[in-house]
């Protein structure tokens, strides 16, 4: 459901250390609820001089965002790899994030973010079962909820991207604008193709314009979406939806001016 008229209020956040300066604006807009959420930490690691940027675009409620804006940065500076291969670490450190979330010891933080009827009722059975406890609720994890990630990591003289879903990284160099990511989107034959075989259909919808997932959904890589990686034949990488992300790595050189993430509804 829409709002009829926009929530306007920005937040907007300014910060700075010894080599970046950055600014943060977020808007709710139409949405019943402000789904997005961000996470900076400028000083992730001072051994490595590691800066970390995140912008989570949330869909069916802002459980999933809110959870990995709070989580996602904490488990890639755990990972055994950060140190060494950043690539690596931040490809498992979103599988690992999906993993977190079915487990039911995340389902507290998560309906508490609520934004959802699945969460309302999930928050109502842990209530119940207080009284009861022989009545413990089945645990449903972000079934139909989730957000596209797209983070950002300096380190010494590199831009290294992790981008699963539609939000976008570009890089203003001398003027011109540097594709960082690229948009997922069920029309990539590659794409398709992973949606097919893990037994879902992409089809096309006139609400919006857009093709869609089983009429459904229109994200195909994301965190959360539960109900789009039931397939126990397959692994993470192959479901229809997957947290599976791109990881693209560009040096600085002085040309560059300035990098900006943001959701799909800004671009």
């Amino acid at each position: 459901m829409a709002l009829a008229v926009p929530v306007t209020l920005k937040t907007t956040e300014v910060g700075e250390n010894e080599r970046l300066d950055y600014a943060m604006s977020a808007m709710q807009g139409h949405r019943e609820n402000m789904e997005d959420a961000h996470a900076i930490v400028l000083d992730l690691d001072a051994a490595t001089g590691t800066s970390f940027f995140g912008v989570y675009d949330g869909h069916g409620g802002p459980a999933v965002s809110k959870y990995c804006a709070r989580h996602l940065h904490i488990e890639l500076r755990r990972h055994e790899r950060f140190h060494d291969n950043l690539r690596i670490a931040i490809e498992r450190t979103f599988l690992r994030m999906d993993e977190m979330t079915k487990d039911r010891s995340a389902g507290r933080e998560l309906s508490g973010y609520g934004g959802n009827d699945n969460w309302k009722a999930y928050r109502k059975a842990m209530r119940r079962s207080l009284f009861l406890p022989f009545c413990q609720s089945a645990y449903p994890g972000p079934e139909n909820d989730g957000c596209t990630a797209c983070v950002v990591l300096i380190r010494g003289n590199q831009i290294i991207v992790g981008n699963a879903g539609d939000s976008r990284c570009v890089l203003s160099r001398n003027n011109l604008a540097i594709d960082l990511s690229n948009n997922f989107k069920p029309s990539l034959p590659a794409e398709r193709q992973r949606i097919e075989a893990a037994g879902h259909l992409v089809t096309f919808s006139e609400r919006g314009n857009v093709r869609r997932i089983d009429d459904g959904i229109a994200i195909l890589r994301s965190l959360g979406d539960l109900l789009y990686k039931d397939n126990n034949n397959l692994g993470p990488q192959e479901q229809a939806i997957t947290a599976f992300l791109e990881v693209r790595t560009e040096e600085i050189n002085q040309d560059d001016q300035f990098l900006i993430i943001a959701c799909d509804g800004i671009w």
